[in-house]
């Protein structure tokens, strides 16, 4: 039976904020992810993330600081098209990108479709975060992946 999943992305903040001109292994070597479901990477990698969901279920994600006084905010996940099948949606609500909820807590709800055609596909996307720290914001984004389960 399938669940909610919560991926929460965590940010050595102070460091990568204060990077000038971070390359995106910089901000890759910066940035964990972890989730509620047993989610790994084989080779550490953030990009090799594989978090597994369930169709017809919510996915939750996150962000949370290393250092007191910085905010992740997760702004939006921007999904690319299935590895298998570049025609197919995965989210309920057909929109390639799904915007968080707004501010410096931001964080993005989506529902993966009760599609059982779905299930066993990896899907790669896209989460586009930024660090609040002071009066300032800086954008980042990273890419792992998904797999829908039913």
């Amino acid at each position: 039976m399938g669940k909610n999943v919560q991926i929460v992305l965590t940010v050595d903040a102070s460091r990568l904020y204060h990077m000038k001109n971070p390359s995106q292994d910089d901000i890759h070597d910066n940035c964990e992810l972890s989730d509620d479901n047993d989610g790994v990477s084989d080779t550490g990698k953030i990009v090799d993330f594989l978090s597994n969901v369930y169709i017809a279920q919510n996915v939750e994600w996150v962000g949370e600081s290393k250092d007191v006084g910085y905010n992740i905010a997760i702004d939006s996940i921007v999904y690319d098209f299935d590895l298998n099948d570049p025609t197919d949606i995965y989210f309920l609500d057909d929109d390639i990108t799904i915007t968080g909820s707004g501010g410096k807590n931001s964080k993005v709800v989506a529902t993966v479709k009760d599609q059982a055609d779905i299930a066993e596909t990896n899907n790669i996307y896209k989460i586009n975060f930024s660090i609040y720290y002071q009066n300032n914001v800086k954008k980042y984004l990273i890419d792992p992946k998904l797999r829908a389960n039913s």
